[in-house]
């Protein structure tokens, strides 16, 4: 089978369009994976925080 020049551009567009696609599909889970993972650690540490301010804490805040 022979192609002519226009059908074989028209491939390789496409071919091209494909690879830029299932660059980005991979590319963008891995950064929101990073980001939930920051995110998490984040968290993480804020709630260590709160349970090492609650240790020092001899009243209840709404106590008077």
């Amino acid at each position: 089978m022979g192609w002519t020049a226009q059908e074989f551009h028209d491939f390789a567009n496409v071919t091209h369009a494909l690879i830029w696609q299932g660059g980005v599909a991979v590319t963008r889970p891995r950064i929101s994976i990073a980001d939930s993972r920051r995110l998490c650690a984040r968290t993480g540490e804020l709630l260590a925080t709160r349970r090492d301010d609650r240790r020092f804490r001899r009243r209840p805040l709404n106590a008077l």
